[in-house]
């Protein structure tokens, strides 16, 4: 028998690798996770179970760590050694590996996919496998690196001892910024680098190895700069730095009037303690930092400060290495103006400038890690998305209706007339912003709370993203007036702090208790304060009551709810969609430059400062009198397309399920045929899975999770009639009493045993070691006393062709 890929891996590429030089060290197994699914209220692992990948590495004397060069596939002895090395696979290997190569072999013969000339050979007797001094000088030839230099021992440091769990993306991330930072040195360039790595992904983490690499490699002569925008992922930063670094990482504060970071070798600080951002003039870092006063300067969510000021830490430091780190690398679009104003040339300048144009100042990111992809891995939450519209989102009210309606000041309810309106019209868009209906934000929350209700419960951790903090503390109000009637209902206790606004007006400092307790603080009213920087594992839904027009904002409002939380078996979170910024999905991060006077363009509506200067805000109408109706725009799942999150609906999902499953069996009876045989059916639904579609998780969004995957692919690909598990089992029973009527009575009671296993567990209970198990099969002589019918696998066989013909 012709060995697995296990088997192929251990008897016959081993022996041939060490052969070669490539000891244990040089071999690196790397295991991902199960990946997520976004089925029932919380989601769940796959059953699939995840992705094992080796690595061939290098070695240089007698450095720490072996530098990963290749990715090899260990494929079953009997296949094609070349079956499924394409180049597009090959490529997305090496960039998801930072390796230069990937080898695939059944064991006697090899393939070789050769990323830096895109051409791939094969298949080679394995016993000509290059050894692993011919890989080093390949791999240092292609990259143009002396792997014996001594800026080269950076490509062969580990991880902290804090920090050494790190995740094959992350040390590939490293590994993509030194190759980069060492080839921009060689030719006496300023060594930028761009890391592209998805809202949780671990970009401090990334950060924290990255900084003690460079340290251990003695390349840290002067002290580094770990620089953000707010005091949330400061104090995250430290946090993960000192587990490092201990005493040598300090927050950058004036203490007793002396900077109390000063004899760091690791500063963190924000822009605001730098004295650079809007409202500063840069004072303390004047102060307390000389020209040059860093090795490296890393920028943390820098697509957030391409409006900023922080250009001046970095004019003051040419000679440091610059690092950017985000989600979204922010590109931006020249304006269109034939004929420029004074400050339309100075906004054009001030977008010329490094801090305009990410990728323009860094370069392209050198390592790009997806939402899709880590989804994909096991290591962020899957998605399941419900799009909900307010009908009264479609009208358009002039100044005249809005004042005929006997619209009010919605702070003091004075009466309006025409000249306290800013607008002649307001569309869906200004809602609940520059005119609130007074009917639409309690309808949203009615129709939000009955979707918790149904997907898990209301006392889940929600965060909704409102237009102003007027909206916000309407929305809480509401939330909590529903929340208390649900309770009466129930005769459940009411939990503290069920809905709270978090905003820069108050509010914040719940968010330690949101993350921490199951028990109070579910759902957070915001519009931007918690857009990003703030990590809470446990969310299980983000809700989008406002309009957004940026997908930068937008992917980083979702990365709110991407971090999986395993106490509670959280691997999904709900999108509740109000607004259609789900269409966002997939959309370049490209915005608008800043307007001429100051004022990101990024925003949706002309909300969202969370300055809490609703005060001193022009008048807000509201007006009542009008019907509001919440309709629901589909159900959707977050699938990997291409490499990126796309919304599917479940209608197309379903559809491309199935027309995979024609493709297989063309009618029925091919299909009960192929079910009934364990191993194609195992073929069949590993095809599904390798092509992202997942049974379960439609069977799951169909609302059929008492059928049997037969059933649902009988109903939906064949037009059969489904019968639940209970339905299908007792009619097997029923409909085959004569068969088991002329059998003697032990196997007429194992294979009636059939029929109540199925009942229980559908398919996979007949095809368990655990069947035989059953007492009353057991009792009965098991699979013994199957043989008084003929061969045991036939009767079995025929049993299956029987409860699935029923």
């Amino acid at each position: 028998m012709a060995f697995n890929e296990e088997e192929t891996r251990f008897h016959l590429i081993d022996p041939i690798l060490r052969k070669k030089g490539y000891d244990d060290p040089q071999r690196i197994r790397l295991e991902t996770p199960a990946p997520v699914e976004p089925t029932g209220p919380k989601g769940r692992r796959s059953k699939r179970g995840g992705r094992t990948d080796y690595l061939l590495c290098v070695q240089v004397g007698d450095m720490p760590k072996p530098l990963p060069v290749a990715v090899l596939e260990a494929k079953r002895e009997s296949e094609d050694p070349l079956k499924g090395m394409e180049q597009a696979k090959g490529y997305a290997d090496c960039s998801r590996f930072d390796v230069q190569y990937v080898f695939a072999s059944n064991g006697h013969l090899y393939g070789d996919y050769d990323k830096p000339s895109g051409i791939q050979t094969g298949p080679h007797p394995l016993i000509d496998f290059p050894p692993h001094p011919d890989l080093c000088t390949r791999y240092a030839k292609d990259k143009g690196i002396d792997l014996n230099s001594p800026e080269a021992a950076l490509l062969f440091q580990a991880d902290s001892p804090a920090w050494s769990a790190s995740r094959y993306y992350q040390d590939a991330a490293i590994r993509t910024a030194f190759e980069k930072i060492i080839l921009e040195r060689q030719a006496g360039n300023p060594a930028r680098v761009l890391l592209t790595l998805a809202t949780g992904a671990g970009k401090t983490i990334i950060a924290t190895n990255l900084l003690w690499r460079m340290a251990q490699a003695g390349l840290l002569p002067k002290p580094a700069l770990f620089l953000c925008d707010r005091d949330e992922l400061r104090e995250q930063a430290y946090t993960k730095l000192k587990a490092a670094f201990g005493g040598n990482a300090r927050i950058v504060e004036t203490v007793r009037g002396q900077n109390a970071a000063a004899n760091a070798r690791i500063h963190i600080a924000t822009y605001h303690t730098l004295g650079i951002d809007e409202d500063g003039n840069g004072s303390f870092l004047t102060d307390h930092y000389g020209h040059d006063a860093f090795s490296v300067i890393i920028i943390d969510e820098c697509h957030r400060s391409a409006w900023g000021k922080w250009s001046q830490v970095l004019t003051r430091n040419p000679n440091a290495i610059h690092i950017g780190l985000t989600a979204t690398p922010r590109k931006l679009k020249p304006p269109k103006h034939d004929k420029k104003s004074k400050d339309v040339e100075t906004a054009i300048a001030a977008d010329d400038a490094i801090t305009a144009h990410n990728i323009q100042y860094f370069g392209e990111p050198v390592y790009e890690y997806t939402l899709a992809q880590a989804q994909e891995d096991g290591y962020l939450a899957a998605c399941e998305i419900i799009k909900r519209k307010a009908d009264i989102d479609a009208r358009v009210f002039t100044r005249e209706e809005i004042i005929s309606s006997g619209a009010r000041d919605i702070k003091t309810g004075k009466p309006l007339t025409e000249a306290d309106l800013t607008k002649a019209e307001y569309t869906g868009k200004d809602f609940d912003d520059e005119l609130f209906i007074d009917l639409r934000t309690p309808k949203m929350c009615e129709d939000l709370f009955q979707l918790l209700c149904d997907n898990g419960g209301p006392e889940q951790k929600v965060i909704i993203f409102c237009t102003r903090d007027l909206h916000a503390d309407r929305v809480a109000m509401q939330m909590n007036n529903l929340y208390a009637r649900w309770c009466k209902e129930q005769n459940k206790p009411r939990k503290d702090d069920y809905a709270f606004k978090c905003t820069a007006a108050g509010g914040a400092d719940k968010i330690e208790i949101m993350r921490g307790s199951g028990e109070r603080a579910f759902i957070a009213c915001t519009v931007d304060l918690l857009e990003a920087g703030v990590d809470i594992e446990r969310l299980n839904a983000v809700v989008f009551f406002r309009y957004l027009q940026s997908a930068i904002k937008f992917y980083q409002m979702v990365g709110r709810g991407t971090r999986i939380h395993e106490e509670t078996q959280k691997y999904k979170f709900w999108l509740y969609d109000y607004t259609g910024v789900t269409d966002l999905f997939g959309v370049d991060f490209i915005t608008n430059p800043p307007r001429p006077g100051g004022g990101d363009s990024s925003g949706g509506t002309g909300g969202g400062d969370d300055d809490g200067g609703d005060d001193d805000s022009p008048v807000v109408p509201v007006m009542g009198g009008q019907r509001v109706i919440i309709n629901a725009q589909g159900r959707f799942i977050l699938g990997n397309r291409g490499g990126v999150a796309t919304p599917i609906p479940v209608d197309e999902y379903r559809h491309e399920m199935m027309a995979r499953v024609l493709s297989e069996a063309h009618n029925l009876d091919d299909f009960r045929a192929l079910w009934v045989e364990a191993k194609k059916r195992r073929q069949l639904i590993a095809h599904l899975l390798g092509d992202h579609l997942s049974p379960e998780l439609i069977r799951d969004a169909e609302q059929m999770n008492d059928f049997d995957l037969y059933d649902f692919f009988g109903k939906h690909g064949y037009h059969a009639r489904a019968l639940t598990r209970p339905q299908r089992g007792a009619e097997y029973l029923s409909v085959n009493a004569a068969w088991f009527a002329d059998m003697d009575t032990q196997p007429a009671t194992v294979l009636k045993g059939l029929g109540h296993q199925f009942a229980l567990d559908g398919t996979e209970a007949l095809e368990s070691s655990a069947l035989w198990e059953v007492p009353e099969i057991k009792l009965a002589g098991g699979i013994n006393a199957l043989r008084a019918l003929g061969a045991p696998t036939q009767v079995m066989q025929d049993a299956k062709m029987r409860l699935f013909g029923a």
